[in-house]
């Protein structure tokens, strides 16, 4: 005879557990696989950018002798400027940077900071206080126009230990002015084109350019190009400015 046991009984049961929601199980699952992959992104990325901004090009490069234009490269640690004397005959730069672009130009200047980037960001961004990631997301994902800025200094006696002098030849000099000139866009005339009011003091000025700026074509990037259109001896990719230093030649021996 079977026994049936009361509804009150002592005996435990057990219970079966609720199955986890399937999409949540689903989209748990993708995360963790585009976290996995965004990790391997950032690994391989930083290890192609070092590989090749040790790598150079120009091996054969050496410092030009007594007849050489010294050029220089300053580094603030994220950014580097080119900076170019603007009165040599081989390019000058007084026949293309017209002193109403900049709210007060001194004939005393003798230098020129170059530096190309997103508008965005560039324009916005004076200094490190400024800077804000809505601003550098947008320029890493390749959006906007670009700008050439240049800055006029007096001289290129920079004493800081994050820069860097080059000798060119003046056919080396030529090549690298030529690259520069073409970033920035032209008028019908053949000028260059400055945007209005924008400045970050009286003696710099914004102008338009050519090219976009994204995350695997920096600022520190087109440096590099330039440079290596010219013959200096540099790494291949120049993403920062520690890599851009990477492969340089040591200075060159000051002039008699």
């Amino acid at each position: 005879m079977t026994t049936i046991e009361p509804a009150n009984s002592d005996v435990p049961r057990l219970h079966a557990r609720p199955k986890p929601n399937t999409w949540f199980r689903f989209l748990r699952r993708w995360l963790f696989r585009f976290i996995g992959l965004f990790v391997l992104f950032i690994i391989l990325f930083a290890l192609a950018a070092w590989i090749l901004g040790n790598v150079p090009v120009n091996q054969e490069f050496t410092h030009a002798e007594a007849d050489g234009i010294d050029i220089l490269l300053i580094n603030n640690g994220v950014h580097v400027d080119l900076v170019l004397p603007i009165h040599e005959k081989e390019f000058s730069w007084r026949d293309h940077l017209m002193p109403l672009d900049f709210p007060a130009f001194d004939e005393r200047y003798q230098v020129a900071a170059f530096g190309w980037g997103n508008r965005q960001f560039y324009m916005e961004t004076q200094t490190w206080d400024d800077l804000k990631v809505s601003n550098v997301l947008f320029a890493f994902a390749g959006l906007g126009e670009t700008v050439v800025h240049v800055e006029l200094l007096e001289d290129m006696d920079w004493q800081e230990t994050k820069s860097r002098k080059i000798r060119l030849s003046p056919i080396q000099f030529n090549r690298l002015c030529q690259f520069v000139s073409k970033t920035f866009k032209h008028n019908a005339e053949g000028s260059l084109v400055p945007i209005p009011n924008a400045h970050y003091h009286q003696r710099d000025a914004f102008y338009e350019a050519t090219g976009q700026y994204h995350l695997f074509r920096t600022c520190n990037v087109w440096i590099g190009c330039a440079l290596a259109h010219s013959g200096v001896r540099v790494g291949c990719w120049t993403l920062t400015p520690d890599l851009l230093f990477a492969c340089l030649p040591s200075p060159p021996k000051k002039q008699e």
